[in-house]
């Protein structure tokens, strides 16, 4: 259904007229509001979460919340509705350029231009929070920065409301790049969640880096949850130190250490702005934060367990791997990682082993069988299938030599060396009695060898001969 709904009109009203882009949840398009006469942008649910219930019910839900919100800094949701299977949001178009793009092109931002930035967005933050709800995935592609300077939140329509805890809990939403450590963790979440993902952002646009990166999102999340972030320096201009203390305190892994409000933060922004030092703040482990690094620790290795316990290998190493990238020496984990990943090679070469046999590439089948026996001899039925493996190569290669010796006795034929034609089909024979050639060909050079060796036949070779030789003397 990508494009399937372009030139529908949903709700007898909205013209779909083309793809703007995709998101977590679903398509945006362009269309054209047939009452208002403006255009509009619609956010259509993927189909495998239109037929969802919970999905339908929460997308309503935040329809309904988003509605609530009307700010300069926010996108305003117009509507929302359903139009057979298809459920939509309706925003209003924003013409501009989102922060990532600013970013990819201009690099890190200049202080006073980045600090502008974050406090409108957490104008944007303060408006929510005033209805209880919280975005969850503040980044820069959902910032946009319109012509005029204004900056817009956009994507509130994936917002949860902190006072519905079956939306706030329902499950891993946002960006890992730039999640809080107890929204990673799947706890509860309210604004200083927001204010985290915000201080990220800041961090961003100062350094032109993220302050966490890494292979996967678990081990992004780890370093959001027990590390600190490299110290912000500029390549070209001194940091001023308020706007580092401001970062630090946005970035705090207790929420009770961050700003506890977007018009604190925003204060905070406009006294760094104004000239005025804010209170030194580190960022020391606190205990918290090791409390809940041992909850992810402890929620990687189980469920690398029952991964283990569910034969699914390979699922299973790299949970353990993230375990041993936090902690080195945690519990038997790499006692458990070394199992796990001795179990996913041979898993790997069994199920290799098993597709050579059924293509008949039998000396790969049982190079790989030999590898699996060698290690773990009852390996499943690993022995059995190296047996029958070894037997059809050998069988596969006595077809091969057969075919070999047939071919030159064909050879001998053609040239009327019937005897050795005969051995030759004979041993051809013995190494595959199944070849369909071999019979014939052998009853026939049988046949001529046997003519071959009568008196008559012996006699007229001789006369042959000799006549041979007595034409050579002539010539002679």
């Amino acid at each position: 259904m990508v494009n399937t709904v372009i030139g529908e009109i949903l709700g007898n009203r909205y013209k779909i007229i083309r793809e703007l882009g995709t998101g977590g949840m679903a398509w945006v398009y362009l269309a054209e509001d047939l009452k208002d006469h403006r255009e509009v942008a619609v956010k259509v649910l993927y189909p495998q979460f239109s037929d969802d219930v919970s999905y339908v019910q929460r997308f309503t839900r935040e329809a309904k919340l988003a509605l609530k919100l009307s700010s300069p800094h926010i996108v305003k949701v117009l509507n929302y509705g359903a139009d057979r299977d298809i459920h939509y949001l309706v925003m209003e178009k924003v013409e501009g350029e989102d922060l990532k793009s600013v970013l990819q092109r201009r690099g890190p931002l200049p202080y006073q231009e980045a600090l502008g930035i974050a406090a409108q967005v957490a104008r944007a933050l303060h408006h929510a929070n005033e209805y209880g709800i919280v975005h969850r995935d503040i980044k820069p592609e959902n910032l946009m920065i319109t012509p005029d300077g204004t900056v817009k939140v956009l994507d509130f329509g994936i917002a949860r409301a902190r006072t519905l805890p079956s939306i706030t809990q329902s499950g891993f939403i946002g960006s890992p790049y730039y999640i809080s450590p107890e929204q990673a963790m799947g706890e509860a979440v309210d604004i200083r969640s927001d204010i985290y993902s915000l201080g990220i952002v800041l961090y961003e646009m100062l350094s032109g880096e993220l302050p966490f990166d890494a292979s996967s999102p678990w081990s992004i999340i780890s370093q959001h949850i027990a590390n600190q972030p490299p110290v912000l320096a500029l390549a070209e201009s001194a940091l001023p130190g308020p706007v580092e203390d401001l970062v630090n305190k946005a970035l705090a892994k207790d929420p009770a250490d961050r700003f506890q409000t977007p018009a604190e933060m925003l204060a905070a922004i406009e006294a760094v702005l104004g000239g005025q030092e804010l209170p030194r703040v580190s960022l020391p482990p606190t205990p918290r934060s090791q409390q809940v690094r041992e909850l992810l620790l402890e929620s990687l290795y189980e469920r690398a367990t029952e991964a283990m316990q569910a034969e699914e290998w390979s699922r299973a190493v790299n949970l353990f791997n993230q375990v041993l990238k936090i902690e080195a020496t945690y519990r038997d984990t790499a006692q458990k990682l070394a199992y796990a990943g001795l179990h996913a090679r041979l898993s790997a070469l069994y199920t290799a082993a098993r597709q050579a046999m059924e293509a008949k590439r039998w000396q790969e089948a049982v190079d790989e069988l030999s590898e699996i026996v060698s290690v773990e001899p009852g390996y499943r039925d690993a022995a059995d299938l190296l047996s029958a493996a070894a037997l059809s190569l050998s069988t596969h290669r006595a077809a091969e030599e057969a075919a070999r010796l047939f071919d030159q006795a064909v050879v001998c034929c053609e040239e009327g060396k019937w005897q050795e034609a005969v051995s030759l089909l004979k041993e051809a024979q013995h190494l595959d009695p199944t070849h369909r050639g071999i019979q014939g060909r052998l009853a026939l050079a049988q046949q001529e060898a046997k003519r071959a060796q009568s008196p008559w036949r012996r006699f007229s070779t001789w006369l042959r001969g000799g006549s041979d030789n007595a034409t050579g003397g002539e010539a002679t």
